[in-house]
């Protein structure tokens, strides 16, 4: 059996001179081209920098528009879950208490805790006087219950202090 040999030209052979042979470039050229180089990693650096903070930035605007959300949420949910709380109370009948309780506990799950109050001291950070009796040093009832979602007040307490 014959083997045919299909004949290349020199360029295309990796044995040729052709290919061992290099350009000349003048010293100019070479420094030009290294600080082209240099000019072009350091964009590069700058480019990926800006896209990092630009996620950054994103991440962070999606995360504080997901507590807006929740706080807007929360709020709308407070008074008409207090009066079922209230309703609750006064009509103690075990079906609506399981019901209000799963209420709570899922907003408790959403970061929602209310605020402690009663007996305290009074406390501009966390309430509001509403009426003072006497001395008004300590709370003595609660008009209005405060809350605070993931440690952030979204609605202060209303208080009567005596």
């Amino acid at each position: 059996m014959m083997k045919v040999v299909t004949p290349q030209p020199k360029s295309a052979r990796p044995d040729s001179a052709a290919a061992e042979q290099s350009t000349p470039v003048s010293v100019e050229e070479y420094q030009a081209a290294l600080q082209a180089l240099a000019q072009a990693q350091e964009r590069e650096k700058r480019l990926l920098a800006d896209y990092q903070n630009l996620q950054r930035h994103s991440r962070e605007e999606r995360q504080q528009l997901v507590k807006m959300a929740n706080k807007e949420f929360c709020l709308g949910l407070l008074q008409p879950l207090e009066h079922l709380q209230l309703a609750t109370e006064q009509i103690q009948n075990p079906g609506l208490t399981m019901v209000t309780e799963q209420f709570w506990r899922s907003l408790k799950e959403l970061g929602l805790e209310k605020i402690e109050v009663l007996g305290k001291a009074f406390d501009l950070a966390t309430m509001e006087v509403v009426e003072k009796r006497g001395k008004a040093e300590k709370v003595l009832s609660v008009v209005r219950n405060g809350y605070r979602l993931n440690g952030e007040i979204i609605q202060h307490a209303q208080v009567v202090l005596g």
